[in-house]
Order: C-alpha cells, then structure tokens, then sequence
C-alpha cells in the first residue's frame, strides 16, 4: 500500500470526483496480466474528497468477478475480505487516517484473468460505522491497456480484422434485392407488372384471424397516396403451391399483385408469419417507387425460435422487454423463455409469498441478509433503489399483461423456475419467511422449508455458491414449487394464453450437495438410494410428474436430462417438451450432448455456447463487454450455426484457434430417426454483465440475426453466401435498427501494410474510417480514409463510423 501526497496524483484520477455522499471517490485500474501463470495485478486509490480527516470508521463494499485477491504491500493498514461470493468489502485497521485531499493506494494480485472492461469491479457503496444506509460510490474505471491483451489468441488486430472484413465484404459482392430480408425467403417467383409497397393497405381478414388482423394493422402503415387491399385468409395444405404446405403448420404464401394482395396461410401462426414478412418487405422497398408482382412460398425448418433472457441477475424493465419482443417478432422469433428466478434473484410476484419479492428482487448492503439479498454484480448498495439493475420484479397484473401483449405478436412466453439449484434467491426468502412467522405461526413458518436444518453438505456450485439447493427430501420443498407453478398457470390462465410448458431449470446442481442431510439420508434409506444423482432423478421426476398432472410439460437444461437410468429416461421422456443443450464446445468434448440427447428420445432445442450465447463478447478488444468462457460470439459465428450438422458450427476453439475437422467429422452422428427431436434453436443472454436495456440490445444485435436466419432455413439457401448475409445486414437490417432507435454494435475495421502503404477496409460497404497516426483515438472529425497512404508513424488507429454508431478502435503498431 501506498500513500499519496495530492500533487502526486495524476490528473484523471485527481479529477474524477463523485458528487454523492461518499466523502472518497474510488479508482481501479489493471497493472499486469500473466497469462502463463492466470493471475493478474490491479490497484484501489481511495482518494478523500471531503473536507475532514478520514479515521477507521468506514467500510467500501464492492462486486468483482475475481477470485481472492493477494495484497502486495503486506504493511498496508487497509485490508480486503470477502462478505459474500462476488461481494467484498475495503475496512480499515484501527488507526487508520487519511487526510483531506490524500489518497492511498492498494495492489492486489487476483487469480484468473481481466479479459475486458465486464471483468473490472462495480457496484461500488461506501458506509460509515453508524450508516444503515449505503452512500453510493462510482468507480473510475482506468482505461485497459490494448498491448496487454495482444497475447490472446485471435485478439482483433488490425491485420486481422482486415482479413475478417475482406471475407464478408468482398469487392464483388452485389447490393441486396428488394425480396432481401432475414430470414431468407424460401420462394419467390417474380412475375410481370409491379406493386407499390408504399401504398395505404386495408386490412381484410377471414373469420378468425383477429389476432392477424389487428397485427397487420397495426405494423402495415403505409402512408402512399395509393390504396391498395390486403386479404388474410386460412387455407388447406393440399392447396398449398409448394408440397412443404402439406405438412408444415407455419407454411404461408403471399400473392403480389398490382390489384391486391394475399396473405395465406395453413394456420393462424403461419398467416401471422406473411404478415411480418409484407411488412418488412414494405419497409424493405420503402424508398423504391414499385417492386416486381411476386408469388412467396414460405415455410421454418423448425418451429421453435427462441431467445432466453435473463432478468434475474441484473434486472431489466417489462417496459424495455415489450419493444425487444416488438422486434424480435417481426424476425419471427416466436419463444420468449423467461428466465425469472435465480441464485441472484426472484422477479415475478407470487402471490400468498411476498418474501419471494420483498426479499429476492432486493440486493444491496448487507452482510446478514435478514431482509433483502446480498449485491450482486452491480447496483449501489440502496434495495430499494429502482434504478438500478439490482432490484425490481413484475408485478403479477403486469405480468398477465405481458402475455397477451407477447401473443399478439406471435410470441409465447415459457417461464423458467430454477430447481433445484441456483435457488439461492428463494432459500433465503423462505429462511425469511420463518424468521417472520416463526413466534405466531410455527407450522406456517415451516410449511415452506426447503432446507434441512442438520445438513453440513459443503459443495460448490459454478458460481461460488454454497447454499443453493432446494433439499429434495423436505416436503416443503414441493409445496414451495407447486405453489409458484399453480400461481404461474392462473397468470396464464388470467391472460388467456397458452402456457407451453414450465421451466424447470435442473443445470448446474453441484456434486453430491446433500452428502450430509440427514433429511436426505433417510430418504435415501426408505427409497433404496444409493447415490445423491439419484435423490436428484427423484426431484426431477416428482415435479415433472406433480406438473403433468396439471396438464403440462416441463423444459429444462440439458443437466435435466442427461447421466439416468433407463427406467428414468422412460419416466421422463413423455413429461418434456424442450431439453435445452448448450455445451457445444468441442474441446471438451460438449459438442457431443445435444445428439446423444436427442439419439436418446428427448426433444431437443439447440443453445449452443458456440453460437447462441449472446452475453459472450463479440471479439477479444478489451473495450468490448461480455464474458468470453465459451469463446467470441458474432453475427457470423451465430450464421455458422448449422443444426442437422451441429459438428461444423464451428471451425475454431473458444480461445480462437483452428479446430481439427478430420476429428469433429468422426463424431456422434445425429441418427435418421431422431432428426425430428431437433425441434429448434435459442439464444441465450444472461445478464451478469448488463448494466442498462442498450447494452441488451448491443448484445443482440446484430448477434441475433445468425439465429434468426437458422432457426428458419437450417442451411444456407442458394446464392446466401456469408457475404451476402453481411450485404443483407448492411443494406437493411442496421439502417432498419437505426430508424427504429435501437443500439447495435458496429464492428472494427481493417488494417494493414500492403507495398509500404497502409491500406484499412471495413465490413460495411457504405462505413466511413477514420484514422489517427499519433497514437490518439480517433473521433467523428479524424482524418477519413479513402485511399492507401505511406506514412512513417508507430501506431495507426481507426474506427468504422456507420449509421450514427461507432466501433471500437482498430490498431497497427510498427
């Protein structure tokens, strides 16, 4: 540890005072990164910002991803401890003072590694001794060093972004046609004369098709002086134009003419699909004054499209949610699985259990947790601060709003309940729950106990925790799940939806987490157990059984349903409706689960971390958020996605090194009979490293295209080449986000020497780029790239400015 006088300060340190209550400001910075040895070193400076001398009354509470971190000045009189996984706090010796004006410097050494700015610490809070309520602290992040991650391999460089860019934006690729939109129209057979998409439709519908209609009306808002009539109609598939109308539900046909147009469809999900599609084809061809007479054919290759998001760790608005399905449903993503509770969290109101919400969607400062969470992730330590995204929930009428207003757009919504891991959020409310009944109402108190008083289990789960797992041998473990299922199937009844199925979690259970119950030995003993996976298959199949009798199916994650017995496999088989596989990375061997699964009669929807894990960074730039443990994630790595031959979605290691692809074709073969188990794709976005709604949408999008585009065509169709995909994006997809206000990520661009001249391209045909060759970051008003040029500097940076938005910066260093 080192003290500070002020003039020793450097000036963006100096200069970052918080105006708060704190009376210190907080900064961190990344000193070194040692790959070889995966740890690293970072340093606090605490600098006094008030007008009195700081004494040893204080505590600054904070959450980091790192693991226990080392100090390096041993002398140092202030110390690190750890209240809680991912929370730790900064307290004083006693003695301790710090000036007016002072600062104090501490070095830490941490296992693991800093990737990116998701990776520095956050949440920061300050107390004093006698403080009930935190005193919120910003932290001053210090810019990461680009040259300490070029070890990383496929760290974007400016040679390899050129490359990258060279592949999906070739010089011969021709612009996009007015039929371009993602997904890919299977079918369309232009024909002579033309019609004006810009026209004023009217919107005619058979009997009904009230949903439909209501749809078109409100999304075919064409403002042209022409008029023009729009019929939605149901047909038979024995009268469909392409025999896939025979037997796929969602097959549609719209009909182009200069008279009128059609939409028909085999059923009201497919009429709803012709709808999205003129919609955006009017959208498309909103500046062209007519389009070629068409017939469309249309149909998905698999039915079920879906995006997971996740509210629990970090929370986001039901507000914010209805615009992203807004969007989601005009790509024809038709499953929204809900992820609404967690270790971190409980975000839907259930009612007759307040202490769900009163205690789980509350985290702030607290080292007893008597009455909200401990902080995860982020916040600034005040639970009833609303916001920030560590607290908030739905409300149960908002909720059944929610529903309908999904519907409406042809999304279902599929709750996802964790069981019976990363339940933290619900023990710890139901431990509240006792505590507040337990004087007035002891058989109350107890009805909903989940956990065995006596179990000196000690486990941990993937996430550090160590007191996360419904205990299956306590009843009130089951009265707490079929309590919060009955509530769930009364909100769907209520909005008068389908409720597809239930949710179930079952991921990421830790090894033997009730070795010392002896709640769970004794039912052991009466049910001739012999391992804890056992009392696990026992969880499994007594919800799965406690919700078919309801009427419903269940989903879970692979976990679920991976390593049973053939007399459970049979059990459990006909009680799932989805088993979501996302370990496809090959390296270890994952990318074999989600055939096995399927080979062994489960339906399967395909997650994999390869492609569909949104919430992983889209490069390894230290500007850019997200995690990166199962590797980089972009709009192309989701487009490589190949679902019949998931062993060639991907050519690379999550560490961005070739793959063996002699070995990957020698894997488990999908066989012929269980093809129609891969029942479809899903992205996941879980939300540790969210911070606000944009940056949800930063993550989508454009990631999210790949999945839109392989949910429905499993293959590339004819003439879709990856860089006619990209031409798609740039020509339509992106201005079409920009119009509609959303956040995307703009990609970096190229650079390299060719024949002593530095040359940049980038990924979009119509971007700008923009330089600097002193070493500065380069802005708006930067030198514009148009042609090679010689120059003598050291460093050259660029970033792409394209629509309003920016990419991080490109480097070349000489």
């Amino acid at each position: 540890m080192r003290h500070l006088p002020l003039a020793a300060l450097l000036l963006s340190l100096s200069a970052s005072a918080v105006v708060n209550e704190s009376p210190v400001t907080l900064s961190w910075q990344l000193d070194g990164t040692n790959s070889r040895n995966r740890d690293y070193t970072y340093s606090f400076v605490i600098k006094n910002v008030s007008g009195t001398t700081l004494a040893d009354d204080w505590a600054i509470y904070y959450n980091a991803f790192s693991g226990n971190s080392l100090p390096l000045d041993k002398q140092g009189h202030i110390k690190m401890s750890r209240v809680f996984q991912g929370y730790y706090k900064l307290t004083p010796d006693k003695g301790f003072s710090l000036a007016p004006g002072d600062s104090v410097v501490l070095d830490f050494r941490a296992r693991g590694e800093v990737r990116g700015v998701s990776y520095a610490p956050d949440g920061a809070h300050f107390a004093f001794s006698g403080d009930s309520m935190a005193r919120p602290l910003r932290i001053n992040v210090k810019p990461l060093e680009w040259n300490s991650f070029r070890h990383i391999p496929g760290f974007p460089t400016g040679e390899l972004r050129y490359a990258a860019n060279e592949e999906v934006n070739p010089a011969t690729q021709s612009q996009s046609g007015p039929f371009s939109i993602l997904p890919a129209l299977k079918s369309v057979a232009t024909e002579n004369g033309t019609v004006d998409l810009s026209s004023t439709m009217c919107v005619y519908a058979d009997d009904g098709l009230e949903r439909e209609a209501a749809y078109a009306s409100q999304t075919l808002t064409g403002t042209g002086k022409k008029t023009i009539g729009v019929r939605l109609s149901l047909m038979s598939g024995a009268d469909s134009r392409n025999t896939a109308g025979r037997s796929n539900n969602e097959y549609y046909e719209i009909t182009l003419a200069a008279d009128g147009i059609a939409v028909r469809g085999v059923s009201k999900d497919a009429v709803l699909n012709g709808v999205k599609t003129l919609a955006r084809l009017a959208e498309r061809n909103a500046g062209s004054p007519e389009v070629a007479c068409a017939t469309i054919c249309d149909w998905p290759d698999l039915h079920y499209r879906g995006l997971m998001l996740d509210v629990v760790r970090d929370y986001s608005q039901l507000s914010d949610v209805k615009r992203l399905i807004d969007r989601l449903a005009i790509y024809k993503i038709n499953r929204l699985q809900f992820h609404l509770t967690d270790d971190e969290g409980w975000r839907i109101e259930i009612p007759g259990l307040p202490e769900l919400t009163d205690v789980g969607s509350r985290r702030g400062m607290t080292e007893k947790e008597s009455g909200f969470l401990f902080q995860s992730y982020a916040g600034n330590g005040n639970p009833d601060d609303l916001s920030t995204t560590s607290n908030g929930y739905i409300p149960k009428a908002d909720f059944v709003e929610f529903l309908r207003y999904a519907y409406a757009r042809g999304v279902e919504v599929i709750p996802e309940i964790e069981s019976p891991g990363h339940a933290r959020a619900a023990i710890v409310a139901m431990k509240a729950r006792r505590r507040n009944l337990e004087n007035t109402d002891p058989e109350a108190a107890r009805y909903f106990q989940v956990w065995d008083d006596d179990d000196t289990s000690e486990y941990k789960s993937a996430q550090g925790y160590n007191d996360n797992v419904l205990n299956p041998a306590m009843e009130g473990t089951y009265r707490l799940m079929e309590k919060v299922v009955d509530e769930i199937i009364l909100m769907y009844r209520e909005a008068g939806v389908p409720l597809p199925y239930i949710h179930m979690g079952g991921d990421e259970v830790p090894k033997n987490p009730w070795a010392k119950s002896p709640a769970v030995q004794r039912l052991m003993a009466e049910k001739g157990f012999t391992t804890t996976h056992e009392v696990e298959e026992y969880f499994i199949t007594r919800i799965a059984d406690m919700i078919a009798a309801k009427g419903y199916k269940i989903g879970g994650w692979q976990e679920a349903a991976m390593r049973h017995s053939d007399n459970i496999d049979k059990q459990l088989r006909p009680h799932f409706a989805a088993v979501n596989c996302w370990n496809t990375v090959a390296e270890w061997n994952g990318d074999t689960i989600p055939y096995s699964v399927a080979n062994n009669g489960y339906p399967v929807v395909l997650c994999n971390v390869s492609n569909f894990y949104f919430d992983l960074c889209y490069n390894a730039h230290p500007g850019e958020p997200g995690l990166y443990w199962g590797g980089y994630v972009d709009e192309f790595r989701s487009w490589d996605a190949r679902p019949y031959n998931i062993y060639m979605s991907s050519t690379k290691t999550i560490d961005g090194l070739p793959l063996d692809m002699e070995k990957q074709a020698g894997k488990l073969p999908l066989l012929p009979e269980a093809k129609a188990n891969i029942i479809g794709v899903q992205g996941q976005l879980f939300s540790e490293t969210i911070r606000n709604f944009d940056m949800v949408e930063y993550y989508l999008l454009p990631k999210i295209f790949g999945l839109v585009e392989r949910g429905w065509n499993t293959e590339p169709l004819p003439g879709q080449t990856k860089a006619a995909y990209n031409r798609i994006l740039s020509d339509f997809e992106l201005p079409s986000l920009q119009r509609a206000g959303f956040c995307f990520h703009v990609a970096q661009p190229g650079i390299k020497v060719v024949k002593g001249k530095v040359v940049m391209n980038s990924q979009y045909p119509t971007a700008e780029i923009r330089y600097t060759t002193d070493g500065s970051e380069p802005t708006a008003t930067s030198a514009l790239y148009s042609k090679p040029f010689a120059t003598d500097a050291k460093t050259i940076r660029a970033r792409t400015f394209f629509l309003g938005r920016q990419s991080l910066d490109s480097r070349m260093e000489r």
